[in-house]
Parts: C-alpha cells; sequence; structure tokens
C-alpha cells in the first residue's frame, strides 16, 4: 500500500512539495559559499524555484530550519539534479534502515534470528518510516545515530554514546530530553559526551552561517514554527502532548494552553525520571531507553509523523525484553508492545493524517505505552530488591508492624 501511494504522490515531489527541496537549496547554498543566506526566505524561495516546477501555488519557499551542521550532509547531494537528489537521498535511507538493522542484530538478541533484508522490509510497513521517505526527511538518520548510541550504552562505553546522540542534534527537540533522562539515570557521562560534541558542532554552525544568523536562529525558528503559512505544523498534525492539548477548538486562550502543555511535559517529564532511576542492568536499559524515546517525542514541542520512525527502537527492545519475560514468567512476555498497536496500524494514520486531520490522536496510545514501560520499571526494581507486594499494593520491607 504505501509502494503504491509512493508512486501516485510522485508528481508533487517532482514539483518540490516534499520537505526535502528546504534541505537541497540549504545544502546547495553552502556549496555556493552563501552560508551567510542560510536563513534567507527570499533566496531560499528563488532557490526553489529554481531547482524545481512549482506549477501549484505556494506563496513562499519551504524553509531550512535545521541547524547549519546537518546542512552539510545534503551537500554532496547537491551536485544532482533535485529529483535524482531526492531519489538518492531516499536509497541512502533504506541503506540506513539496512545498518539499524545490522547494528541491532549485535545487541539484541530477538534480531539475531531475522535477517536485515527482512527488517527493513518490516519498518517499511511502519507508517512514521514511510511517511519519512515520502518527504526526504532525516528521521531514519536520527534513529541511526540513536541506534549507534544505544550499542555504546549497551557496552557502557557512556561518552561514546553521547557523542553519537549529540550528531542527532539537529532534530534537538528529541535528542535533548532524551539525554537528560539517560544522564539523570546514573549515566553521566553520557552528558558529557554530548557536551563535548555540541560544542564542536556549534562551533561548526558559527563557522558556516556566522554570528548575525546563529544570534537570529532562534526567533526564526519560533517565527516558522508558529506560522502554518511558512511550512509549520499545526497542532493537530503532530502525535505530541502539544498537539494533544492544543490541536483542539478550545475556548480558554493560547496562553493558557501553552502553560498546560509545559505542566504536562513537566509532569510526565518527573515521573518518567523517577520511575527510571535504579541502576542500568541489560534488561533494563532496554526498559529505559524505550521510555527515555517515548518521552522525548511526547513533550518535544515540535513534532511530526515522520519523527516517529525513531520508535522502532522501542518497538525492538521491548519485543526482546519480552521473549526474554516470556522465559522467565509465563504469559508476561508481550503486554508491554500492547499500547503501540495502533501504531502499527497503518490505514489509522493515513485516516488520521489526509481526512480527519487529527494525527494529534497518536499521542493517546504514546502516553498509554510510557505509562506501561513505566510500571514495568518500577515492577522491575521491586523485583531486584526483593521486596514482596502485600495485598495493598506496599511492600512489606521497612515497614513497622
Amino acid at each position: 500500500m504505501h509502494f503504491l501511494f509512493f508512486f501516485k504522490l510522485l508528481p508533487r515531489i517532482e514539483r518540490g512539495y516534499p520537505d526535502f527541496i528546504a534541505f537541497y537549496t540549504a545544502g546547495g547554498a553552502l556549496r555556493c559559499g552563501s552560508g551567510h543566506e542560510l536563513y534567507d526566505q527570499g533566496v531560499q524561495y528563488e532557490a526553489q524555484k529554481r531547482c524545481a516546477d512549482f506549477s501549484l501555488p505556494r506563496q513562499g519557499a519551504l524553509p531550512y530550519i535545521h541547524p547549519p551542521f546537518e546542512a552539510l550532509i545534503f551537500l554532496p547531494v547537491t551536485l544532482l539534479p533535485y529529483l535524482q537528489a531526492f531519489m538518492l537521498w531516499d536509497l541512502l535511507g533504506l541503506a540506513g534502515l539496512f545498518y539499524v538493522a545490522c547494528l541491532l542484530r549485535r545487541s539484541v538478541g530477538a534480531l539475531r534470528s531475522i535477517p536485515a533484508w527482512e527488517f527493513v522490509l518490516g519498518s517499511l510497513a511502519f507508517f512514521p518510516v514511510f511517511a519519512c521517505l515520502l518527504q526526504g526527511q532525516d528521521s531514519i538518520l536520527l534513529l541511526l545515530l540513536c541506534t549507534l548510541g544505544f550499542n555504546a550504552l549497551k557496552r557502557e562505553s557512556h561518552f561514546l554514546a553521547g557523542c553519537w546522540f549529540a550528531l542527532g542534534a539537529f532534530k534537538f527537540q528529541w535528542v535533548l530530553p532524551m539525554v537528560l533522562l539517560i544522564a539523570i539515570w546514573k549515566m553521566r557521562r553520557v552528558a558529557t559526551g554530548f557536551f563535548a560534541v555540541s560544542l564542536v558542532l556549534g562551533l561548526v554552525s558559527l563557522g558556516l552561517a556566522g554570528w548575525q544568523n546563529m544570534l537570529f536562529y532562534p526567533t526564526y525558528v519560533l517565527h516558522v514554527v508558529k506560522s502554518p503559512s511558512l511550512g509549520g505544523v499545526t497542532s493537530n498534525l503532530m502525535p505530541n502532548l502539544r498537539g494533544l492539548i492544543l490541536g483542539w477548538p478550545w475556548p480558554f486562550s493560547r496562553a493558557i494552553g501553552n502553560a498546560a502543555v509545559v505542566l504536562a511535559s513537566v509532569a510526565l517529564f518527573l515521573s518518567a525520571a523517577t520511575r527510571g532511576s535504579g541502576g542500568s542492568k541489560p534488561q533494563r536499559l532496554e526498559l529505559q531507553f524505550s521510555l527515555a524515546v517515548i518521552v522525548s517525542g511526547l513533550i518535544g514541542w515540535h513534532s511530526n509523523a515522520h519523527d516517529l520512525s525513531l520508535l522502532i527502537l522501542p518497538l525492538v527492545l521491548l519485543a526482546d525484553y519480552g521473549l526474554n519475560r516470556r522465559a522467565q514468567e509465563a504469559g508476561s512476555g508481550f503486554a508491554l508492545l500492547f499500547p503501540a498497536l495502533p501504531l502499527l496500524i497503518s490505514p489509522l494514520w493515513i485516516v488520521l493524517w489526509l481526512y480527519a486531520g487529527q494525527v494529534n490522536l497518536i499521542a493517546i496510545p504514546l502516553l498509554w505505552w510510557a505509562w506501561r514501560i513505566g510500571k514495568e520499571l518500577s515492577r522491575d526494581l521491586h523485583s531486584a530488591g526483593g521486596a514482596q507486594p502485600s495485598a495493598s499494593g506496599l511492600t512489606t520491607e521497612g515497614v513497622s508492624p
């Protein structure tokens, strides 16, 4: 179904409507030595009109809003015409999925009996991955970097894990909460590695775009994400807490809605930080990392359907955890995957995205999923500590009669 849908939309791809055109023109600006014009919307619009046929009305450029250092990744593909560059980027995305499979086979027992090409096919049936390829987005690249980071955590190379996560800072709204949670869970060298590489990337961005653009960047990004006419995503199409709360015609003011989003995000982050604390043994690490990924996606201020490609990691890790748990406790294997079942129904995504315009409803199973993982982490911690639950749900250790 995704294959047919992709080719049906190929004419729109040729006309430059996917997000890839913003990356393409940003890479082209660097290739021409015009990094100081990276966030000039007039320059972007003229460049986009030259490299694609805008036969449908568009009032301006699809703006590039990621940090300057990421544009370096797209510089080589700008040597090709736009459509060929788009196809090459998608082929690189498929290669990235194949590499993710190979990496996970090294650290996740559940994948060792599954060929890498089957993993790639399964990933292509996951709607966020399809949306990423359809838009020519960079979410698969982030998935690859986070997989490298997880493998480093599994080997207890915490500093290296932080370095890999920092390379994914082009989506800082995802990566920052995830790294902060991992650092809170007694893996502080992750934060050290993250800070070191982020500092280097900041200096690279400064060299590419200049002081003026770097100081202007936060204001520019906020302006774009608040303006649907410039390519900003409306709240009802965001599968996160912001979308779930603000994606409806509520009678209260926008300020009250934003305050509710902030409070809900802080509460979810603190709950995850509390439940995930208490050691990082191998099986517990799978739960912790899965919770960090899901919570980061929920509390990130700006999110798209393709950003949820990163959920492949919790799907794989929790399947592995379920297989191991089932071997220990009959009947308790895959309960952690039940909340994720709606995410695997591609027609549901298409209805919510193209027809109902309510992708924000995806945040509901994500919240359920985060709650279920947090509950398992708490149970696992009590089991490890030898505490036995009483009929009232309280532990019997350390309680005076």
